[in-house]
């Protein structure tokens, strides 16, 4: 019981004795709290973020009276529409021939979806023609529009022929409210349509362009939601006219996900390869058969959920392993300062398991207390601030936040474990001093290396000093160098991700797309369009884009027929050939280019002949070259070899400019849709502004971290070396000489560290990268010279702006206490 009591006492002691020891170092103790606090603040972040996507989504699509009921299966006519009597008997054949399956059909139901336009002046009398898509839903069960119970949205569904719901972001971005009169049109002319409601679709939930990555810029994008007979009238086409068939199937079964190679819903392929052979029987033109992965909007969401689910774990463990490795180096130091205390204690016969507790003990405060106040300001600040962005960039009201007291105490848990796992090599090291070593001081002797000191020998004694003290402990500059990299991983993977990004959308547009406006019609469409361009001198192209999918494989991919296949500056489309050559337009197979999103996904190579299918009808294709630059997948050839296969000539016109030409309201009546170059480089840019606020706090987090694991080491290198630099001074070393030693070092740590830390940039983005690219969305990230030399730059100037506090510590050495100290 005495030995018991004794332990105790010994153990409060030691545990007193360290807790002052790390109290002197109070910037390096508030650094890493700090950083504990701030890696359990990203993960409920990030967390509250993806829990709360994933289960709202879910609510939103269910079949409840607070949801829509998403179809499970869409029946798409992509080059024409079904009279009234054609989409009932399809719909009739497909209950009729529904296979045997645990699936059983609930509803088959015709919609129409039309491509359009809407006529809008501003508070200022400008007008404008905005791409938009209009929906044709009476009282329909399936894919109905959202009302929730917000602010956003109010309103009925329309019950006349000229009345019109309006998206959420139609009524914000244009200020349109309910009782307002708009101009809309859809290929005929134009109409006004009185606004009743203000909704939200789960087409459109993702509210981007049809093919774009990023949500549409306010005023560049409608939707609406009109009666049958209102979208009938407005585009002058037959009563019950459909180019959709929605197919609700009971139940919510599994269906396959674009960014797996898994067959997630073996049922639900069954099904649609069953529906696929009864519209060839029935129907000649090519149909598009596809589940829920089929949607951009839903597909789009769905990733990004899985994504930030995926994320925000390794988030957490990043910036607590950086934190981590600071407190094991300063453990470490900690040791070695009291080297000679814990000898004394050893030689009392004080037990190792007394001396472990106690150097153990002090990194779990340290993680108590980052955890404490990382869950206090990530419950109070960062979840609510991740959630207001998602809902001000997205525009989806989240009605209820997902519970996060479990993700609480994930996040906590993570940190922990990686900052107590960081205490227990210092403790053990403790444990095992020998007392003899360290009281004859051989604990503190550590020569460099006989070779080492025979490459140093020829130069200066100060700088042959630099380079020996400086890798005297190579384990720690390593662990250094480690730390260094991870910190900077995360400003640089951000900054090279944007930049990515920045070129792949924005620099694709302006520097490869020489159109100003591509209008999109309909069948036959393009000559009243052409005329228009004719008229006012403007150089035109036909376009023909039709959706195809390989031979096998369920998922879409765009067929894009060119009048001029060029890799020339002045085409309309500037294509980036990767490898191979142009097609050749009527060869005896039809030669494309494939993007290299293909080639990555489906391996196909250049010389290859494959099969691609528009609905029934199959095309063999010869590959001749990989393109690079497209997001999502393409296969690019001659016009003239697609428009037999699909039966109709275009599906856009290309329009150049000329100086003084404006797209206006007669060219909105006869297209379908005008997007114009500039909308989709301002849609990115304002994307870009709108995340600035979180762009540049991540950015400056990668940087604080970066400096205090280099405050870290350096200065324990300063300290380590405190009677190595007094003797010099004794002996007359000039401080200024002393202070250019320093300087060097600190720039070789900065070079290394910077090269280093570029290294773990580029490859961790990269494997960033491959855990969400997928069929919908492919991207390469490639090293960027600018970005390399600002990563470098950045670690170089951080380790020589620690050269002052260097000096200044070195200024206020007690010269005989430390000489003293290496005569003892």
């Amino acid at each position: 019981m005495r030995l018991l009591d004794e332990a105790r006492l010994l153990f409060g002691l030691l545990t007193k004795r360290l807790a002052r020891s790390l109290w002197r170092t109070k910037i390096r103790l508030f650094a890493v709290v700090i950083m504990v606090m701030v890696g359990v603040f990203a993960g409920i972040s990030f967390a509250a973020y993806a829990h709360t996507a994933s289960s709202m989504y879910e609510d939103i699509y269910a079949d409840t009276d607070e949801g829509v009921n998403l179809a499970d299966i869409w029946v798409e006519n992509p080059s024409s529409t079904w009279n009234g009597s054609a989409a009932d008997s399809i719909c009739d054949e497909i209950e009729a021939q529904w296979p045997n399956s645990d699936l059983s059909l609930n509803e088959c139901e015709p919609r129409l979806k039309l491509d359009g336009v809407m006529f809008h002046t501003s508070d200022d009398g400008e007008e404008s023609i905005v791409p938009a898509v209009w929906h044709g839903i009476d009282q329909g069960h399936i894919d109905r529009v959202w009302f929730p119970d917000h602010e956003c949205c109010s309103g009925v569904m329309p019950s006349a022929d000229d009345e019109i719901v309006v998206d959420a972001r139609v009524a914000e971005g244009m200020d349109v409210r309910i009782g307002d009169s708009i101009t809309i049109g859809a290929g005929s002319g134009s109409m006004n349509y009185s606004v009743v409601g203000i909704g939200l679709h789960s087409n459109h939930l993702y509210y981007a362009q049809s093919g774009s990555l990023f949500p549409a810029d306010p005023g560049t994008f409608a939707t609406g939601y009109l009666t049958a007979e209102g979208l009938e009238k407005l585009a002058n086409l037959s009563v019950g006219s459909a180019n959709l068939l929605l197919i609700d199937i009971v139940g919510t079964p599994e269906y396959d996900l674009q960014s797996t190679t898994d067959i997630e819903g073996e049922e639900i392929t069954f099904v649609i390869d069953k529906i696929d052979s009864i519209l060839q029987d029935i129907h000649d033109s090519p149909s598009l058969i596809y589940s829920r992965s089929g949607v951009e909007s839903v597909e789009f969401l769905r990733a990004d959920a899985e994504s930030a689910m995926d994320i925000y774990v390794p988030v957490t463990a990043m910036i607590a392993i950086v934190a981590g490795i600071t407190i094991f180096l300063s453990l470490q130091r900690l040791v070695q300062s009291q080297a000679r205390e814990i000898a004394i204690l050893r030689t009392l016969g004080i037990p190792r398991n007394v001396i472990i507790p106690g150097y153990i003990l002090m990194p779990i405060i340290i993680g108590l207390v980052g955890c404490l106040f990382g869950v206090i300001f990530g419950v109070l600040f960062g979840a609510p601030s991740m959630l207001g962005m998602y809902e001000g960039v997205l525009g989806i009201p989240i009605l209820e936040s997902a519970d996060i007291n479990p993700i609480l105490l994930q996040i906590s848990g993570i940190a922990m474990l990686v900052v107590l796992f960081s205490g227990i090599l210092p403790a053990i090291q403790a444990s095992r001093l020998q007392p003899l070593e360290i009281m004859r001081g051989q604990h503190q002797i550590r020569l460099s290396s006989r070779m080492l000191q025979k490459l140093t020998s020829r130069l200066p004694s100060t700088v042959g000093l630099t380079i020996r003290s400086s890798i005297r402990k190579p384990a720690r500059l390593a662990f250094t160098f480690f730390a260094v990299g991870l910190s900077m991983l995360i400003f640089g993977s951000m900054t090279l991700m944007m930049g990515t990004m920045e070129d792949a959308i924005v620099g694709n547009v302006e520097d490869n797309q020489n159109w100003d406006a591509e209008v999109v019609v309909s069948f036959g469409g393009e000559v009243a369009v052409s005329e228009w361009a004719e008229e006012r001198d403007a150089n035109y192209e036909w376009k023909l884009a039709f959706p195809a999918n390989p031979e096998g494989d369920t998922r879409y991919l765009s067929a894009n027929g060119l009048d001029s296949i060029s890799t020339n500056d002045n085409s309309m489309i500037v294509l980036d050939l990767k490898e191979g050559s142009l097609p050749v337009a009527n060869s005896e197979i039809v030669q494309v280019l494939v993007d290299e999103g293909l080639q990555h996904f489906l391996d196909w190579q250049v010389g290859q002949t494959q099969t691609i299918m528009f609905g029934a009808t199959p095309m063999n294709i010869e590959i001749t070259g990989i393109t690079q630059g497209e997001i999502s997948r393409t296969v690019y050839l001659h016009r003239q070899d697609l428009v037999p296969v699909v039966g109709i000539e275009a599906t856009s016109v290309l329009i150049e400019l000329p100086q003084g030409a404006e797209v206006d309201s007669e060219l909105g009546e006869i297209s379908l849709g005008v997007t114009q170059k500039e909308d989709l480089i301002s849609t990115f840019e304002s994307l870009l502004e709108q995340q600035q606020a979180i762009f540049s706090s991540v950015l400056a987090l990668g940087i604080i971290i970066a400096i205090v694991v280099l405050f870290n080491t350096l200065i324990m290198n300063l300290a380590e070396r405190d009677v190595e630099i007094a003797t010099l001074r004794v002996l007359g070393a000039p401080i200024n000489k002393i202070g250019g030693m320093m300087l060097g070092e600190h720039i070789a740590i900065g070079l290394i560290g910077g090269i280093l830390a570029t290294g773990f940039t580029i490859i961790g983005t990269q494997a960033l990268v491959s855990t969400f690219i997928q069929w919908a969305f492919y991207l390469t990230v490639s090293p960027d010279f600018m970005v390399i030399a600002q990563l470098v730059g950045i670690v170089v100037f951080i380790s020589v702006m620690l050269t002052p506090f260097g000096m200044w510590r070195i200024s206020r050495l007690d010269l005989v206490e430390k000489v003293k100290d290496l005569s003892q």
